[in-house]
């Protein structure tokens, strides 16, 4: 991509987001809690549901006030759906019997009421809430319910060139796409779920020089990075899972055809089991890990991976 198509396309993404509130398109804006929704369908335990909002730069949706009662309601019914249980993100997990919202609002002052024969606490094991058709119910934290996240719109929100509100992604020339160094260590599954939340992917290199600039990005963190077993190497979007020796991209395409296949010396020998995730060492080489190893990564996304498709009209 030339720099008059990049700036092109900047310009477009900056128009879209100058007329409208939008935070990301899978997101609703709801002018009462000045604010955004989204419904996450898939059932996850009330961790995971934190984790994935949180992964999504929001919350996991509480019934802290009236607005968000409402607000929390008509996005439900919006969705059509026939799930009548979902997550909330209050939780009496740092004193039991004590449910606080994650903004720290007790549920006294909440303006819910128990649904009928709750609260029940059984087993002595249940300190999370669910929102059940208005209501509220007292559940077990690793059951399995769909939840909704919330994001705040703050002052400081701020859509960058590359079609988001995190300041961390940085927009290359080079490919037109954005890259986010993670400096924590994740698993690479981890690594791949950071991404996909953010609107992305573990980075797909396509050529030498789309490799020298994930090495630059590696160099300037290197001294920043926390919780990895392997500071020397970096998870990317490679893995053979499907045919152990044959190495493809997340996107499903062979590395020698995505266009970069430099592996470091003896290196993929995928002697050991497990070795079936790809990383990039600090010298450019590419090498396999054991996906459960944890190690720092880089997240690549397009410029409208968080902006909703325009039908021609």
């Amino acid at each position: 991509m030339d720099l008059q198509r990049v700036s092109f396309y900047l310009l477009s993404i900056f128009l879209y987001f100058a007329e409208s509130s939008s935070f990301r398109f899978d997101y609703k804006y709801y002018p009462n809690i000045d604010g955004w929704l989204k419904f996450h369908r898939l059932p996850a335990t009330w961790h995971d549901a934190w984790t994935t909002c949180d992964l999504e730069g929001s919350i996991l949706a509480s019934p802290i006030n009236p607005d968000m009662v409402s607000a929390m309601d008509a996005h439900w019914k919006s969705e059509n759906t026939n799930q009548w249980t979902l997550y909330t993100g209050v939780h009496a997990m740092f004193s039991k019997g004590y449910f606080f919202s994650l903004e720290g609002v007790s549920l006294e002052k909440m303006p819910v009421r128990w649904a009928a024969g709750e609260p029940e606490n059984k087993n002595n094991d249940e300190d999370c809430l669910a929102w059940v058709i208005g209501d509220v119910a007292d559940v077990n934290c690793s059951k399995l319910y769909p939840f909704m996240c919330f994001k705040r719109k703050t002052k400081d929100m701020v859509t960058t060139s590359c079609g988001t509100v995190d300041k961390d992604y940085e927009l290359s020339p080079l490919t037109g796409n954005c890259y986010k160094f993670h400096r924590r260590g994740r698993t690479w599954h981890q690594a791949q779920k950071t991404c996909a939340a953010e609107g992305g992917y573990l980075a797909v290199i396509n050529s030498h020089e789309e490799a020298l600039h994930l090495k630059k990005l590696f160099d300037d963190n290197y001294s920043k990075i926390v919780n990895s077993e392997d500071k020397d190497k970096i998870y990317v979007g490679m893995h053979d899972f499907y045919d152990p020796g044959v190495w493809r991209t997340i996107h499903g395409v062979k590395i020698e055809e995505a266009g970069y296949a430099e592996w470091s010396e003896h290196q993929s020998n995928n002697l050991t089991y497990g070795r079936h995730c790809g990383a990039m060492m600090n010298t450019l080489g590419l090498n396999d890990l054991w996906c459960d190893k944890s190690v720092a990564f880089i997240c690549e996304k397009s410029l409208d991976s968080l902006v909703e498709d325009k039908v021609a009209e």
